[in-house]
């Protein structure tokens, strides 16, 4: 079993005979988002989709503890992840092994439980990079290379007389990628790839935009942190990982202003975006205190999304994004696309691909692009 995989220097998604991907599986310290989608000739569909979400953490029902002021708003730590609260939650889930096709499945860790980082090494040791990435992230994480399991892909390099080579990388404790693979083996999954966030995000984008000369800005905006991916021919070009710009900070900042739980304030926040009245009345009211936090969180992602661009500029030059994507959770506050684009002047829109007609109900599909990523490897790895 692959534990780690980087893209593949191929043309992405090769057309086979198979219909049906893997099921993709996002696991976060919030949520877990599945999906699968399926292949029609050259067309790419969203065929099944599930959520689900963590239960409080026993640590907050502790008897010595205060009771839980919000009693459906679930977070658990990274640690309880690996301990116990993966197999729980997985466990307390019934019948989801048959929402989808086939026993395969391909899988990521967000909210920062792989690591990633960006290593500059010298050019002529190409031939010896993986093993260098290795031992440069385990002197970082203060630990034996042979606990770590880790993975590492080539980045563009901002000049050609360069005397180093850039590459990303990434990287988990061995125990907690097998811990992983274990757990969806109970769930009636066979974990092929544990994948890494921007390389998932890099397929997802590829799947909604094929252009090989499109840059897109891919954005995911996640619970604990914003991930921005620069991407180009379905190869993740750069990622910045913004950890104090997450959407649980938001929610909390809400749930204080209004002295409501966390779970009703991400109501408050993440109210459809269809133009009802409450979705109106919230724009026009620039003293609303939900108006305000987030319009304080979109000033701040879009400074980093511009931050982003001018880099890229000076680095790349032809690799500058004409137009972002959004993924994740935050893609369901209102008019987030219109907001970004206004100020950055870059197109942006929701990921989005087409839905199978076997795919019922309402669903925001961008909260499950990362997930539909992971889906697809099924095809590369034939």
């Amino acid at each position: 079993m692959q534990l780690l995989s980087y893209f593949k220097m191929r043309p992405p998604f090769p057309l086979l005979s198979q219909s049906y991907g893997w099921t993709g599986i996002e696991i976060g310290c919030h949520v877990i988002q599945l999906a699968q989608v399926c292949k029609i000739n050259d067309s790419w569909q969203l065929s099944a989709v599930w959520s689900l979400k963590h239960p409080l953490s026993e640590s907050s029902l502790n008897e010595s503890s205060p009771p839980p002021s919000d009693e459906t708003f679930g977070w658990i730590s990274r640690e309880e992840m690996f301990e116990k609260g993966l197999s729980r939650t997985i466990e307390e889930a019934e019948n989801l092994k048959s929402l989808f096709r086939g026993h395969q499945c391909a899988a990521t860790l967000t909210d920062g439980m792989i690591a990633y980082r960006e290593l500059d090494l010298p050019s002529g040791l190409l031939s010896e990079a993986k093993a260098m990435v290795g031992s440069e992230v385990a002197l970082d994480a203060e630990l034996e290379i042979e606990e770590l399991v880790t993975d590492s892909w080539s980045l563009p390099q901002n000049s050609a007389r360069s005397v180093s080579h850039s590459f990303g990388a990434v990287s988990l404790k061995k125990c907690e990628a097998y811990h992983v693979a274990d757990t969806l083996l109970g769930a009636g999954f066979e974990c092929q790839i544990l994948d890494a966030v921007p390389c998932a995000m890099a397929r997802a984008t590829s799947m909604a935009d094929p252009s090989p000369n499109t840059s897109t800005l891919a954005i995911d905006l996640g619970y604990q942190r914003a991930t921005l991916t620069l991407v180009k021919s379905g190869r993740p070009l750069l990622t910045r990982e913004i950890r104090n710009l997450g959407l649980l900070a938001l929610i909390e900042r809400v749930a204080d202003a209004f002295e409501i739980s966390k779970s009703d304030a991400q109501t408050l926040l993440l109210q459809s975006s269809n133009g009802g009245t409450a979705d109106r009345t919230e724009s026009r009211d620039v003293a609303n205190p939900v108006h305000q936090h987030r319009s304080s969180f979109l000033q701040l992602l879009t400074n980093e999304i511009v931050k982003t661009t001018q880099y890229c500029q000076k680095a790349f030059r032809t690799d500058v994004p004409t137009q972002t994507i959004l993924m994740g959770a935050g893609t369901r506050m209102s008019n987030v696309e219109q907001c970004i684009a206004d100020r950055t002047c870059l197109p942006t829109h929701a990921w989005q691909i087409d839905r199978s007609p076997t795919l019922l109900g309402d669903h925001n599909m961008a909260v499950y692009a990362i997930a539909a990523g992971l889906s697809s490897l099924a095809w590369e790895a034939q």
